[in-house]
């Protein structure tokens, strides 16, 4: 969204980049590797901290409420799985 709306290029890679975090680490949990629920839980938890701060400030929904919340859905979810 930031790419579109202002044409960061600095938006594209970092969202580019935690994508692909999020996926490798999706690939690592359904190997069934716990290192992959590990990054996982720090990357939301960094997109939490980037965009938690924010939503603060002004509340929008897109993009920073809906990174919040499913940032804080997925951390829940794979501390449950990590402890369980």
């Amino acid at each position: 969204m930031g790419y579109v709306k202002a044409a960061s290029k600095a938006s594209l890679i970092a969202g580019s980049i935690t994508g692909g975090l999020l996926l490798l680490s999706a690939f690592l949990i359904a190997r069934g590797i716990t290192a992959g629920a590990i990054l996982g839980i720090v990357v939301s938890l960094l997109l939490i901290g980037q965009f938690g701060p924010s939503l603060l400030k002004k509340f929008k929904i897109m993009p920073n409420l809906l990174v919040v919340v499913l940032g804080f859905i997925t951390v829940g979810t794979l501390l449950f799985s990590f402890f369980k």
